[in-house]
């Protein structure tokens, strides 16, 4: 079995991060932390996310949490209650329309055209009943980086219409071919006091078992957010947030290292899969989304059936598009070693082209 489902780098932990951890048992520091993280990583994410995304944020404007799942899970919870609505541009990350339900809201999910953010669309979807909205750039699944004119109209939007905007940036370090990431919280005051940025160490540093991420926005928010998490969590493992602090000094070199590692796979992976499916180079991320409805009939009605057929008969796991929101198109991760996505590739043509 070939699984190119679950967006998770097989790079190593780089060397600080592991030392730093290693260390922190040793120094038995397995304690509760301040249930919003420690005052130490805060601190640090904080000044990382003024001098690397221009965001105007202190240490009161950072609240850690397990992964940037539970950042969108709490921001949702914060902002959104049954009632409201949260707009999301489609296709999106699995788990956004399951984060709005889980606060008792109803998600909006806005048709988007291939790779792109058409902030028309989005207003063209606007209820009265609005709250939010949850953007996701580099996007899961396209691969999109939203350029700044673009986010700088999303703010426009969001302030006319008194949205929150909650940016997922959990793929801001996987950017290729020199694109550029703009966090849309840096776009003014305006953007500052509607955007909450979530974060994740999970991509950039393989460290996705480890669980830590960030909430960063106004500290008002930020604070009530933190009130949810401390019921439902009371902090995020003492040894990780110490593993994660160590990441934030990792050279960029190394990052540079690993990010072409990544770009290589995304090349190979983009060239076997366009052989085979329509689909956009991905300007970052870890998946390439490829239009598979030239491949459905009577017999394989939808991509959830498409990708039973591939597990089943190419004995390779991807995800359906119909889990992101776009009937008929797949999903294939290209986190793994450059073998095993020759060899996933090679499966399905055996079985699509024969």
């Amino acid at each position: 079995m070939i699984g190119l489902l679950e967006g998770e780098p097989d790079l190593p932990l780089p060397a600080g991060v592991a030392r730093a951890l290693s260390a922190a048992l040793r120094a038995g520091k397995t304690r509760y932390s301040s249930s919003s993280g420690l005052p130490e990583l805060r601190a640090a994410v904080a000044a990382r996310l003024r001098r690397r995304n221009r965001l105007a944020v202190g240490p009161e404007g950072v609240l850690i949490t397990n992964g940037a799942k539970q950042a969108i899970y709490e921001a949702l919870q914060a902002v959104a209650g049954p009632g409201d609505d949260v707009l999301i541009p489609s296709p999106c990350w699995v788990t956004f329309p399951e984060s709005v339900r889980l606060a008792g809201a109803r998600p909006v999910l806005v048709p988007m055209p291939s790779g792109s953010l058409d902030v028309g669309r989005l207003a063209r979807a606007l209820t009265g009943r609005a709250r939010a909205v949850v953007i996701n750039t580099p996007n899961n699944p396209t691969g999109a980086v939203y350029p700044e004119g673009v986010l700088r109209e999303l703010v426009r939007f969001a302030a006319r219409a008194g949205l929150f905007i909650v940016s997922d940036e959990a793929y801001e370090a996987l950017i290729y071919d020199g694109a550029r990431h703009v966090s849309a919280g840096a776009l003014g005051p305006e953007a500052a006091r509607r955007t909450l940025t979530v974060g994740t160490f999970s991509k950039t540093y393989s460290m996705t078992g480890l669980r830590v991420g960030y909430l960063a926005g106004p500290a008002e928010v930020v604070a009530a957010t933190g009130r949810i998490h401390g019921h439902l969590t009371g902090n995020v493992n003492t040894l990780a947030q110490w593993a994660a602090l160590a990441a934030l000094d990792v050279p960029e070199a190394e990052l540079a290292r690993r990010r072409a590692a990544l770009q290589r796979r995304r090349d190979l992976a983009w060239s076997l899969a366009s052989r085979l499916f329509p689909c956009d180079k991905p300007q970052g991320g870890l998946f390439v989304f490829a239009d598979a409805r030239a491949w459905l009939h009577p017999g394989l009605r939808d991509s959830a059936t498409l990708a039973r057929f591939l597990l089943e008969k190419a004995r390779v796991a991807v995800v359906p598009g119909s889990a992101c929101g776009r009937e008929g198109w797949l999903r294939f991760s290209f986190s793994g070693p450059e073998r095993l996505i020759r060899e996933g590739f090679a499966r399905i043509a055996r079985v699509t082209q024969g």
